[in-house]
């Protein structure tokens, strides 16, 4: 009969010369809540595969089926705390790891150390750790990009939905040195703005009837000596599109056309080579 880690008590694992004692039944049975809190505890050391569960940065392997079970039993793989991930970080020594914005940041750095070093002194290795530790879009153009000087490259951060100071903008400065290549040289850092000013405008028709009534005299000639006098009436209708622009705030109308205005703002740092 197969026996599974973590649901069997440690009496039946006994042989029969020694199950069959009293003594020895009770001593196992006092001894199930320590084996089993240890048991239990075993998916806390499980520390990669819990960093992998909570990033998602990479594949996670498949763990052995005890094992499984055991995180079942336990809850689950719980989150790395961060004096943990702190002592990760130092480790696999991770660059960067200071300029991380929240604790999601330094598990994403950690979770990734190992790439980054793989690819370290390649463009994708600064674009990603700018944008894993400071959450900032980053985009990288090399010198024949902008017809720069050789070796040269400029580096944009998107500022549009959280800011950079001055303190955000040192430790991008120094992510884009510990990652970047020795012969290549950092020409700018660009920081853009981008805002949305959204204007609505609608277009209506207008449409206007006029009626209008006057006296109709039959032609000539008039028959029988007859004078007839007949009361007609006209009526024409004429339709107007016109532009209009509607008060705030904008009725649900049917149809209306949108237009949006960018406000674009950047700032550049040019540090010395």
């Amino acid at each position: 009969m197969a026996r599974r880690l973590g649901t069997t008590p440690f009496r039946e694992l006994l042989p029969d010369s020694l199950s069959s004692d009293p003594s020895v039944r009770a001593a196992a049975a006092a001894l199930d809540e320590v084996l089993d809190a240890t048991t239990r505890a075993i998916p806390g050391v499980l520390l990669y595969a819990r960093l992998a569960h909570d990033t998602g940065f990479v594949e996670p392997v498949a763990m052995l089926p005890p094992l499984a079970r055991l995180s079942e039993l336990s809850g689950g793989l719980a989150s790395l705390p961060e004096p943990v991930l702190d002592l990760l970080a130092w480790q696999l020594h991770v660059e960067g790891y200071e300029a991380a914005v929240d604790v999601a940041a330094k598990r994403q750095l950690i979770a990734g150390s190992l790439l980054l070093h793989r690819r370290r002194g390649t463009p994708w290795a600064v674009r990603t750790a700018l944008e894993t530790a400071l959450r900032l879009p980053t985009v990288i153009r090399q010198w024949w990009e902008y017809e720069g000087r050789p070796y040269f490259f400029r580096v944009r951060l998107d500022v549009s939905e959280a800011g950079l100071d001055e303190t955000g903008i040192a430790n991008a400065v120094q992510l884009i040195f510990d990652h970047k290549n020795v012969r290549s040289w950092l020409d700018c850092l660009e920081t853009v703005t981008t805002r949305p000013l959204p204007v609505s405008i609608a277009v209506a028709g207008i449409m206007r009837t006029m009626n209008r009534v006057r006296l109709w005299f039959p032609p000539k000639p008039v028959p029988s000596g007859r004078v007839h006098v007949g009361l007609g009436s006209t009526r024409y209708s004429r339709s107007v599109i016109r532009p209009w622009t509607p008060p705030r705030p904008v009725p649900d109308l049917r149809g209306r056309i949108a237009f949006a205005i960018i406000s674009q703002s950047r700032s550049i740092v040019c540090p010395k080579p």
